[in-house]
C-alpha cells in the first residue's frame, strides 16, 4: 500500500510540471490591413496571462509578430502603427525635414524617361513611365534598417534567439516554392515576406528576389509545427482565397493570378482558430487601427474560458513587462563607423562616404544616416539604396552596408501637355550624369507649343565637400507669344498680341542653407525683346509690331526651398523664395510705323532693385481635407519705359495658377504688389481631389496710361482685382489630368474652361 501511495505522491508532484511545460505557438496569416486585428489578440492573451511562446507569421501576421518578438508590447505597436513613420511605410512620403532641395533642378514635364549608357545594345534601354511597384520604396528600405537592426544584432541573426522565437513566410516565385525565414537580417525577412507583388518591390536575398509569403503559404501552421513542435497552437485568420475573379475588378484578378490556395484550418486537437471574415476593409485601411483592434480584442475576450481550458499554464503579465523592458534597454544603440559599398566604382564610394561621415571621429548616428541616405537620392544620380547595419559586438557599434544601384549616365525625356486651351507643349530634353569624385550633369532640353517655346542648355557640378557647394551654367532661348481670342463665355473683344523673346546666360553658385533650403548667388547677361501693338484696331496687311530691346546685365541673391509633393496642383508641404535682384541695361525702342523707324532708338539707361517673396503652403486639416495659402510680395524699383505697352510687359506679374501663367493680362501686372490667395482643397483618395483657388491682387502703386500713351503711376491702393478656379484633378505618375472653369474680374465676364493633360511647365527665366 505505501508502495502505491509513493507512485501517486510522485506523479502529483509531476503533474504541475507537465502542466508548466505546455508551449503555446501563435499563427498569424496575412491580410494588409485587416492584420492590425493581431494586436487585439496578442493584448487579450497577454491580459489574461497566456503565454505566447512562439511567433510564426505571414505578410501583416510577420510585421505584427516580429514586432512582437522583439519586444513591442501591444501599446508599443499601436502607437507605432499609428504614428506618421509607420504612414510614410506604405505611401513612400519623405519628411519636409528630409527634402534636400539643394541638389534639385526645377522640374521637367516628362511622362517618359529613359536611361541609357553607349556601353549597352539597344536592348538594355530602359524607359520609366510607371513605376515598378505602386509604393515607392525609399522609405521602407531604411525604415526597416531603423526599426529591426537593433532586434538582429540582438539576437545575432537567429531569429529563435528573439525575445520570442520567430519565423516568417517569403515566396520564390522562380522555384515556385515557400522560403521558412529562421536567420539573417530580421528587416530583409519581413520585408520579403510583405512583399505584395505590385504593390511592394520585391527584394533580394541569397540572389533570390523574395516576395510576398501569402503567394504560397499565407497562414504558416505548417511552419510552426516543423520548427517550434507546441503542445498548442493559437491561429488568427483574417484573409481568404481568393474568390473568382470579377471583370471590373483588378485586384481581384491580381490575387487569382498570384495567390496560391491557403490551408487556413487547425484541426481541434492541434489548436483553437480565430477566422474574422472583412468584406470592407481594403489592403491599405491602415487608418482602422483603432476598430480592427478591437475587433480582436473583444472577439479574444469572447472565448477566453474556452481558451483557458484548452492552455492551463499561465504567465504573469508583470513578469513579461519587466523582461521585455529588460531585453529592450540591451539592444545595442545605432552608432556607425565603417562604410562598406556594393555596386560603385572607388571615385562614387569617396563620394558616396563623404555624405555620412561629417563628424571628427569618423562616426555617425541614424540620424547622418538618414539625412546622407536622402541627399544622395536627391538628384537621381543613383536611383535605389538598400542599406543594411552590420553589427560589431566587440567594438559596440553597426558597419553600415550600402548596396547601391547607380542610374546610366544618359538620359532621354518625353513629355508636354494638351489641352483645350493654347497650351500646348511639346517637351524633349536630352542629358548626362555622371557620379565621381564630384557629380556633374549636362542638360539640353526645351519645348515648343503656341505660346512657350524654349531650348535651354544646362551645365552643373555639385562638391561633396564639408560645406557642399553646386555651380550651375545656363544658356537659354525662349519666347512668349500671347494671343488671345474665342474665350469660350466671355464677351471682351479686344484681343491680345504680345510677345516676348528672352536671351540671357548665367552663371549661379549655390549653397545648402537651413534644413531642406538654397541659398543661390547669381549673375548673367540677357537680351530681352518685347513685341507689341498699341492700339486696338489692328490692320494685319500693313502693320507690324513695335519692339522694345534691353541689354540688361544683372545679378541675385536668393533663399529658396520646396517640399511639394507634386510637380504641379500640390496637396503637401510648401514652396518658398525669397529673392533680391539688380539689374542694370539700355533700352531700345523700334516702332512698326514706317514714319517712326529714322528716330533715334536709345531710349537710355535702365537700373533698378527688385525684391520678391512668394510662398505657398499646404496645411493637412483632416484625412480628406487640406487648406492651402498662397502669397506673393514684389518691390521693384523700375523706370517706366518708352510707353505704356514697353512698361506693361515689362512689369512684373500674378500668375498663381496654371491658365494665368499663359495669359496676358494687364490687370494683374505691377511694379509693386501683393497678391494673397487660399486654396481649399478635398483629397477623395491619393489620386483624385477637387480644388478650388480663390485670389486678390492689389497693386500698390497701379500704372496707368496717359493721352500720350505714356506710363504714369496712379493712386496708391487704388485698384483691387481677384480671380478664381474651381478643377477637379485626377494624379498619374505620367501626369495630371484636370477639368477647370476660372473666373478673372477683369476684363469684365471673363470665364474660362478647359480640359489639361500632362505637365505645364518652364523653364528658367532671366528676371525671377
Amino acid at each position: 500500500m505505501r508502495k502505491y501511495l509513493l507512485v501517486f505522491i510522485s506523479l502529483w508532484m509531476l503533474l504541475p510540471n507537465s502542466i508548466s511545460a505546455q508551449k503555446v505557438g501563435l499563427v498569424l496569416s496575412g491580410g494588409g490591413a485587416k492584420g492590425l486585428t493581431h494586436i487585439g489578440i496578442i493584448r487579450a492573451l497577454e491580459e489574461n496571462n497566456i503565454p505566447i511562446d512562439y511567433i510564426t507569421g505571414t505578410s501583416m501576421g510577420a510585421i505584427i509578430g516580429s514586432l512582437y518578438a522583439m519586444g513591442y508590447s501591444p501599446d508599443d505597436m499601436m502607437q507605432l502603427l499609428k504614428s506618421p513613420d509607420f504612414k510614410r511605410w506604405y505611401s513612400g512620403e519623405v519628411e519636409e525635414d528630409y527634402v534636400y532641395h539643394f541638389k534639385k533642378n526645377l522640374p521637367t514635364p516628362e511622362f517618359l524617361n529613359i536611361r541609357f549608357s553607349f556601353k549597352d545594345s539597344l536592348k538594355n534601354l530602359k524607359p520609366q513611365f510607371l513605376p515598378t511597384s505602386v509604393v515607392d520604396p525609399i522609405q521602407m528600405n531604411l525604415v526597416f534598417l531603423d526599426l529591426y537592426a537593433r532586434g538582429t544584432a540582438a539576437c545575432k541573426g537567429d531569429f529563435s534567439k528573439l525575445f520570442i522565437p520567430f519565423r516568417c513566410v517569403a515566396s520564390d516565385v522562380y522555384n515556385k516554392k515557400q522560403l521558412v525565414m529562421r536567420n539573417g537580417d530580421l528587416g530583409d525577412a519581413v520585408r520579403a515576406s510583405m512583399s505584395f507583388p505590385f504593390m511592394f518591390k520585391p527584394i533580394e536575398i541569397n540572389n533570390v528576389l523574395a516576395y510576398d509569403g501569402g503567394i504560397y503559404n499565407n497562414f504558416p501552421t505548417d511552419v510552426m509545427k516543423e520548427d517550434f513542435h507546441p503542445d498548442i497552437i493559437i491561429g488568427s485568420v483574417v484573409a481568404a482565397n481568393p474568390t473568382k475573379p470579377k471583370e471590373n475588378d483588378l485586384m481581384s484578378q491580381i490575387e487569382n493570378m498570384v495567390m496560391q490556395k491557403t490551408d487556413y484550418s487547425i484541426p481541434d486537437s492541434v489548436g483553437i482558430l480565430m477566422t474574422f471574415k472583412y468584406n470592407d476593409v481594403s489592403l491599405m485601411d491602415f487608418q482602422r487601427i483603432d476598430e480592427l483592434h478591437d475587433i480582436g480584442y473583444n472577439r479574444t475576450i469572447a472565448m477566453m474560458d474556452s481558451i483557458k481550458k484548452r492552455i492551463h499554464r499561465r504567465v504573469d503579465k508583470e513578469n513579461i513587462r519587466l523582461r521585455r523592458m529588460v531585453y529592450r534597454s540591451k539592444l545595442p544603440d545605432l552608432r556607425f563607423k565603417d562604410i562598406t559599398i556594393e555596386g560603385a566604382t572607388l571615385q562614387q564610394q569617396a563620394y558616396i562616404k563623404k555624405e555620412f561621415h561629417r563628424s571628427e571621429d569618423g562616426t555617425f548616428t541614424y540620424e547622418d544616416l538618414k539625412q546622407g541616405y536622402f541627399r544622395l537620392l536627391s538628384d537621381n544620380m543613383v536611383s535605389e539604396i538598400i542599406p543594411h547595419a552590420i553589427y560589431n559586438p566587440e567594438e559596440d557599434i553597426y558597419d553600415l552596408h550600402l548596396k547601391v544601384k547607380a542610374e546610366n549616365n544618359f538620359f532621354l525625356r518625353l513629355g508636354g501637355n494638351i489641352s483645350t486651351s493654347n497650351s500646348n507643349q511639346i517637351y524633349l530634353g536630352i542629358g548626362y550624369q555622371d557620379l565621381n569624385y564630384y557629380a556633374k550633369e549636362f542638360l539640353f532640353d526645351g519645348q515648343i507649343g503656341k505660346v512657350y517655346n524654349n531650348a535651354q542648355f544646362m551645365a552643373k557640378i555639385n562638391f561633396s565637400t564639408t560645406i557642399p557647394t553646386s555651380y550651375r551654367f545656363i544658356a537659354s532661348i525662349s519666347t512668349f507669344d500671347y494671343f488671345k481670342k474665342d474665350k469660350l463665355f466671355s464677351k471682351n473683344n479686344k484681343p491680345a498680341f504680345n510677345q516676348k523673346d528672352e536671351r540671357f546666360l548665367k552663371l549661379q553658385v549655390g549653397l545648402p542653407f537651413l534644413s531642406n533650403k538654397r541659398a543661390e548667388f547669381s549673375v548673367g547677361v540677357a537680351r530681352i525683346e518685347d513685341k507689341y501693338f498699341q492700339k486696338n484696331v489692328i490692320d494685319f496687311d500693313k502693320d507690324k509690331f513695335d519692339r522694345s530691346r534691353y541689354d540688361l546685365l544683372g545679378g541675385a541673391i536668393s533663399f529658396n526651398g520646396s517640399t511639394l509633393n507634386s510637380k504641379q496642383y500640390p496637396t503637401r508641404g510648401y514652396r518658398e523664395a525669397l529673392i533680391a535682384q539688380i539689374f542694370v541695361g539700355k533700352e531700345y525702342f523700334f516702332s512698326g510705323e514706317e514714319t517712326q523707324k529714322e528716330k533715334d532708338n536709345d531710349q537710355g539707361h535702365h537700373s533698378w532693385l527688385q525684391l520678391s517673396y512668394m510662398k505657398e503652403k499646404y496645411h493637412t486639416m483632416s484625412e480628406h481635407w487640406t487648406l492651402g495659402w498662397y502669397l506673393k510680395a514684389l518691390y521693384a524699383s523700375k523706370n517706366f519705359s518708352e510707353n505704356y505697352m514697353a512698361t506693361m510687359m515689362q512689369a512684373g506679374e500674378f500668375s498663381p495658377t496654371l491658365h494665368s501663367q499663359l495669359t496676358y493680362n494687364e490687370a494683374f501686372r505691377a511694379n509693386q504688389f501683393v497678391g494673397v490667395g487660399i486654396r481649399p482643397i478635398f483629397r477623395l483618395n491619393q489620386m483624385i481631389h477637387f480644388r478650388s483657388e480663390f485670389y486678390g491682387f492689389m497693386p500698390i502703386f497701379p500704372i496707368e496710361r496717359n493721352s500720350l500713351n505714356k506710363a504714369y503711376y496712379g493712386k496708391a491702393f487704388s485698384k483691387f482685382e481677384y480671380l478664381g478656379e474651381l478643377s477637379v484633378v485626377c494624379q498619374f505618375p505620367f501626369g495630371d489630368i484636370s477639368a477647370y472653369v476660372n473666373h478673372y474680374s477683369s476684363p469684365k465676364k471673363e470665364w474660362n474652361i478647359g480640359i489639361s493633360i500632362g505637365w505645364q511647365l518652364f523653364n528658367y527665366r532671366f528676371i525671377e
